[in-house]
Order: C-alpha cells, then sequence, then structure tokens
C-alpha cells in the first residue's frame, strides 16, 4: 500500500513539474523575469544549438560613454546603402532637413547652431525648439526619401531627445503591403543616442515620401519650452549600391577624417572643397602640394621647333604680336587665365616651345654678334 501511494505521489509531482513549461496561449513570457516586454524575454544569458528566426533580427544596443548613450551594433552595417543626402553631419547646411509641423502656427522653430561637444566633425547640430501644440504630436523635422516599389530604405539620425518625450515617424503613402519598423529604441533618455528607423517599401501601389520625425509628450510652453537636438541626419537606399560612401574611421590610429588604404575606383567627378566639378574629373577649390605630378600629353611635343622645316617667325613679327596682344603668342592672356584657369599640360606645352624659339633667336643673334666681330676686327 505504501508502495502504491509514493508511486502515486511521484507520478502527480512529476506531472506539476511538466506543467510549469506550459505557457499560455497570449501574453509575454519571462525567464528571470516578472515583467516579461516581450512575447519571450530573458533576463540573462541563454544557450541554443540554432535560432530560427522570422523577419528580423535586431541586436541589442551596448554601453558606450554616458554623455554618448549607448551604441547599435547593426547601424555601420546599414550605411552600406546609397546614401541620399551628403552632409549628414550639418557642415554647410541642414542636410535637406526642414521643419515638421503640419498645424503651421509658428509653435516650433529649427536652427542649425553650434553646438559645443556635439558627437560629430562638424560642431553644428539642428536645434528644434516646440512652445505649444503642433502636428502631429509635437512636431519635428522632415528629411525627404522618395520611396520606390521594393525599395528599402532606413533612416539614422544620432538626437539628444530629454526624457519623458517618444520620437514617432510619419510618412505618406509607401506601397502595398509596406512595412516600417524602428531599429532602435525611440525613447528620450536625455543623452546623445543613435536612433534607426527601417521602411521595406510595398511591391505595388503608389508611392511618396518618407523622412517625418516627430514626438510626442507632455505639451511644452514658452515658459517651459522643448529643446532637442540632431547631430547627424541621413537616409539610406539599401537597395542601390551603386553609390557606395566611404565612411569615416571611429579608430584611435584615425588621423584624418578620411583614410583610403587600398586601391579604389571612382567612375564619376570628384570635387575638393567644392560640390561644382565643371565637368572635370577631378576638381580642388584651394591649394594642392605633390611630390611628384606626372601630366601626359597626346602627342605634339614641341621638339618639332628644331626641325630644319620650321619657319621661325622673325622678330620684327615677335614684336607686332607682343605691342598688340600684350602676352607671347602660344600662351593664354591674363583675362582667359582669370576665366578659366590654367591647362598645365598646354601650358607647359606651350612654355617648351617659347623657349625653344628663343633659344633659336639666341643662337641667331649670336652668328649676327660673331659676324659683326668679324667686321670690326
Amino acid at each position: 500500500m505504501k508502495k502504491n501511494l509514493l508511486l502515486a505521489a511521484l507520478t502527480l509531482s512529476a506531472g506539476l513539474a511538466f506543467a510549469q513549461n506550459t505557457f499560455p496561449t497570449s501574453g509575454n513570457a519571462g525567464v528571470n523575469t516578472t515583467t516579461p516586454a516581450y512575447n519571450l524575454d530573458v533576463n540573462g544569458t541563454f544557450n541554443a544549438n540554432s535560432i530560427s528566426l522570422g523577419k528580423q533580427l535586431v541586436l541589442p544596443q551596448v554601453p558606450s560613454t554616458p554623455e554618448r548613450g549607448i551604441f547599435n551594433l547593426i547601424l555601420p552595417a546599414l550605411r552600406s546603402g546609397k546614401r541620399l543626402h551628403s552632409d549628414e553631419q550639418f557642415n554647410n547646411g541642414t542636410n535637406s532637413c526642414v521643419l515638421y509641423n503640419n498645424a503651421g502656427n509658428g509653435n516650433v522653430t529649427l536652427n542649425r547652431v553650434a553646438v559645443t561637444g556635439a558627437p560629430n566633425t562638424s560642431g553644428y547640430c539642428l536645434e528644434i525648439t516646440h512652445t505649444g501644440a503642433a502636428a502631429p504630436g509635437l512636431g519635428g523635422y522632415y528629411q525627404p526619401a522618395m520611396s520606390g516599389a521594393n525599395k528599402t530604405l532606413v533612416q539614422l539620425f544620432r538626437a539628444k531627445i530629454p526624457v519623458g518625450y517618444t520620437l514617432n515617424f510619419a510618412s505618406n503613402l509607401l506601397g502595398t503591403g509596406f512595412v516600417r519598423q524602428w531599429l532602435t529604441g525611440n525613447t528620450g533618455t536625455g543623452k546623445w543616442e543613435d536612433y534607426a528607423i527601417m521602411i521595406v517599401c510595398g511591391y505595388t501601389g503608389t508611392f511618396s515620401t518618407g523622412g517625418y520625425v516627430f514626438l510626442t509628450g507632455d505639451t511644452p510652453t514658452v515658459s517651459t519650452p522643448l529643446v532637442w537636438q540632431v547631430a547627424s541626419s541621413a537616409v539610406y537606399d539599401l537597395s542601390d549600391l551603386k553609390d557606395n560612401t566611404i565612411q569615416n574611421q571611429q579608430t584611435t590610429d584615425q588621423l584624418a577624417d578620411l583614410r583610403i588604404t587600398g586601391n579604389g575606383y571612382m567612375g564619376g567627378n570628384v570635387g575638393i572643397g567644392t560640390a561644382d566639378t565643371k565637368g572635370y574629373k577631378l576638381a580642388v577649390n584651394g591649394n594642392a602640394v605633390f611630390n611628384k605630378a606626372v601630366v601626359k600629353l597626346y602627342g605634339n611635343w614641341p621638339d618639332y621647333v628644331f626641325s630644319k622645316g620650321y619657319e621661325l617667325p622673325s622678330l620684327t613679327t615677335l614684336k607686332e604680336y607682343i605691342d598688340k596682344e600684350q602676352h607671347l603668342p602660344h600662351l593664354p592672356a591674363a583675362n582667359q587665365v582669370e576665366a578659366s584657369g590654367i591647362d598645365l599640360a598646354e601650358n607647359q606645352r606651350a612654355l617648351v616651345k617659347t623657349v625653344e624659339e628663343l633659344t633659336l633667336y639666341i643662337i641667331q643673334l649670336k652668328a649676327e654678334i660673331d659676324a659683326l666681330k668679324a667686321q670690326v676686327q
């Protein structure tokens, strides 16, 4: 009898132990937490032989500095697409960011301001100030991003948003079946944080613009305004890899804003200090220094001046030209240089031709001087 009772007790306890691993069909489940925020919330580490993912994997944010906030590991990978706005850190302007307030009541302003200690290289940020109700939410800023069939767009920005306020994202039509998802948190922490939102456009339908960011929270007033700052903002088209950008290194060996340590190819035009290359492959607005520069000409080097059939202009003809044009033949006039610059290769060719012609004049004059000396003697 005792054996039967013991067996029954063991069977019942085994059933109770097994029941502890049965979860309800709705709600969130927590491991080492009584307040799970997700379908499965594990407060700690876990081990698995494999993980099967559905639509996406969002990596956790990891600690950085107290002022900088936290860093999301996936953000550098998202920068592999085509950057739609080039002035990400507001070096020269607002990078196409404009005020977003559909109410149009003047309660929201946006300005580019200098900020000491800003987490960027320009030292400038967008400062957005709210002094009352706006729409949608409390208003914010807009950075245009045109959607399209099957496009994947990611808007990345670094901002300092006060505690108690939440970021929201709005857009116009993005096609049938679009998905819009925050890849980071979207709440204010009072510290500089990186924020990212992804748009997967629909496969068909009507497509318009995205890139609208606004805040929600307690309504500010003129006496207690809401002020937040954006240190960088850009939109990347992950569907277009033909215009990948070169990112500044964030390592201790970084000696400049940009380093290229390997070979590269640029199929378009490059401007340094200017966005207008005037159609040239390389345009530099400023000074440049070289250890060596080789300019290759395609034929017609002026050694033909020394050939026996070359007709050297007379000194009388040369003087007449100088009196009229106020510069040497073959060389550009001052007004031409001022308007169009100097073609180094062509100018060097013209200089060599001029030197060779002057050499022939000297030889001729030497012959005439020798003849006069002979007559005097």
